[in-house]
């Protein structure tokens, strides 16, 4: 296990800026770190923790393969001490100079690899309980040489059951870098150190918790008609007090459940997650659907403490080219815009001539009457009369009410452009003598009876006298 450690030294004191710079160095210098020799979960067969010029590693008694002991595993109750013995190998061709200490571990939140804390940062587990033997944190190691160091965790009375990970660590003095940023310059040195598992014995409660599924599709100019390209993230907490190793499988279907993708973790390279990380996954998705309802569903397994344990989480979303959409449907809104003002316009230009002509009312032809009501039947009862009996009937007088009565029913039964026809028909037959001259007596009888009927249609008060329905007024 390596890694590196940073010191600071300060070229002039500026109290205000340091510790603005400090934070912005520490997290820059985490970048430089260099993590050699961790596998994720123990294999069959390995090489001590080394990054080729010292290593760490649990002691073994002579004539004992390494391999048999790659890392410490440790047991106890709480309030009781462990003690142990690590070894620290120069393999170099010079002398070094090692700072020893214990540290806590944690998973990586991106994949879950083992990592543990530079020297300076707080601890609380591990690296909190371990303690070097006195005057042994710092050792000088010559080329070729070996040097075994013991150390004792001390685990408290309330500490918690379950597992805890950490590590010891052999930080090299000598600086294998620098970095200059204003007025600080930051050394970054390398450690390189061997894995702890410590189980505090108690009840054992494996847990773990799969949520955060979310699917991030390509964006950009370059995808702006839609891309292929998607990462779906997902996160697996572990909620208990021992470590699980789930095993995962990713299952994304379409529409009607066709299956668009099926992944599965590999058997072989487990991820080890400790009790209250919390890991990310990611699966890169590279024939994506551009169109399509995709629902995306992740489900873990693990075996631990002789419990199964499973759990699983989805999501669901439409996969829509939205911008390109945006712009067909502008398109087809600007098309029916300019569609229906040339319709418009055509159908504008084509009737204004029928709308002109259309103006006003239709005169009738000479020859023909408008019909009126109560004319037919006042004809007819002139015809059957006869001329002789109008002129020795006496006359009557009608009453007002009944000639308004009349008159009004008369108005309510003629259009006036009936009345106006008739009228002007009238006016045409007095003003043509050539029709006066071959009438006959019948036809003078319906002519007076047409211009009783045109005067009983008169209104009362025009006249100001009641209406004369035998021509006597004539």
């Amino acid at each position: 296990m390596t890694d590196t450690s940073t010191e600071r030294r300060h070229r002039a004191a500026r109290p205000r800026r340091t510790g603005l710079r400090a934070r912005s160095l520490a997290l820059l210098a985490a970048v430089f770190t260099v993590l050699a020799g961790l596998l994720v979960g123990p294999a069959p067969a390995a090489h001590a923790a080394s990054n080729g010029d010292w290593s760490v590693d649990p002691f073994v008694p002579p004539g004992t393969d390494q391999n048999n002991r790659r890392y410490f595993f440790l047991e106890a109750a709480a309030g009781e001490t462990v003690t142990d013995t690590v070894v620290v190998a120069n393999t170099s061709n010079r002398k070094l100079t090692f700072k020893v200490f214990g540290a806590d571990a944690f998973n990586t939140p991106r994949d879950g690899a083992f990592s543990v804390r530079r020297l300076g940062d707080p601890m609380k587990g591990v690296g909190l309980w371990l303690k070097v033997g006195n005057g042994q944190d710092t050792v000088e190691v010559e080329p070729g040489t070996r040097v075994a160091i013991p150390f004792q965790i001390v685990i408290p009375a309330n500490a918690t059951s379950g597992d805890h990970v950490g590590g010891i660590m052999a930080l090299n003095n000598e600086t294998i870098g620098q970095q200059q940023e204003g007025q600080l310059r930051v050394d970054l040195k390398m450690q390189v150190g061997a894995r702890i598992y410590l189980k505090v014995r108690g009840p054992s409660l494996p847990a773990m918790d799969v949520r955060d599924v979310r699917v991030e599709r390509a964006t950009g100019f370059g995808e702006f008609f839609g891309s292929d390209k998607a990462v779906i993230r997902y996160t697996i907490t572990n909620t208990g007090n021992v470590i699980i190793r789930p095993q995962t499988e990713l299952k994304v279907s379409g529409l009607f459940g066709r299956t668009l993708l099926t992944k599965k973790s590999d058997p072989g390279n487990q991820i080890e997650i400790f009790p209250g990380e919390k890991v990310e996954l990611v699966q890169t998705w590279n024939d994506a659907p551009l169109l399509d309802r995709v629902d995306v569903q992740v489900s873990a397994v693990t075996e631990q403490e002789n419990q199964r344990l499973t759990d699983k989480s989805s999501t669901s979303y439409t996969a829509v080219p939205w911008p390109a959409l945006l712009v067909l449907a502008l398109l087809l809104i600007g098309g029916g815009v300019a569609w229906q003002l040339m319709r418009n316009r055509k159908s504008g230009g084509g009737n204004s001539g029928d709308k002109a002509e259309n103006q006003g009312p239709k005169a009738p032809s000479g020859g023909e009457s408008a019909p009126t009501a109560g004319g037919d039947k006042v004809a007819g009862s002139a015809e059957g009369s006869g001329a002789g009996d109008k002129k020795d009937k006496p006359k009557e007088t009608v009453p007002a009410s009944s000639a308004d009565d009349k008159t009004d029913e008369v108005k309510e039964t003629v259009p006036a452009s009936s009345a106006d026809h008739k009228t002007g028909d009238k006016s045409e037959a007095k003003k043509d003598p050539e029709t006066e001259a071959k009438t006959e007596a019948k036809t003078e009888v319906k002519a007076e009876g047409k211009k009783d009927t045109s005067q009983e249609t008169a209104p009362a008060s025009a006249g100001g006298e009641a209406a004369d329905p035998a021509g006597v007024g004539r």
